[in-house]
């Protein structure tokens, strides 16, 4: 079961999880009828993210997730 928020945060080149697994979970969860979880998908990145831009936008989404789900 889902119950707290959820951010998933994907690059598509990942060799170690791939990419197609995020888009089943991803399914999944809109078949449930799930809106509290958020995907963030990186084209240019692997598992390990290397991008200044990429790191950037997942600090700025972990940091807004923080600020909804623990100033309650």
């Amino acid at each position: 079961k889902l119950k707290g928020n959820l951010l998933m945060a994907h690059g598509m080149v990942d060799v170690n999880v791939n990419f197609q697994d995020i888009v089943r979970i991803t399914q999944r969860f809109i078949e449930l009828g799930k809106d509290n979880w958020e995907l963030a998908v990186y084209p240019v990145e692997d598992h390990g993210f290397v991008e200044a831009s990429s790191w950037t936008d997942e600090y700025k989404r972990i940091f807004k997730l923080f600020e909804k789900t623990l100033k309650k």
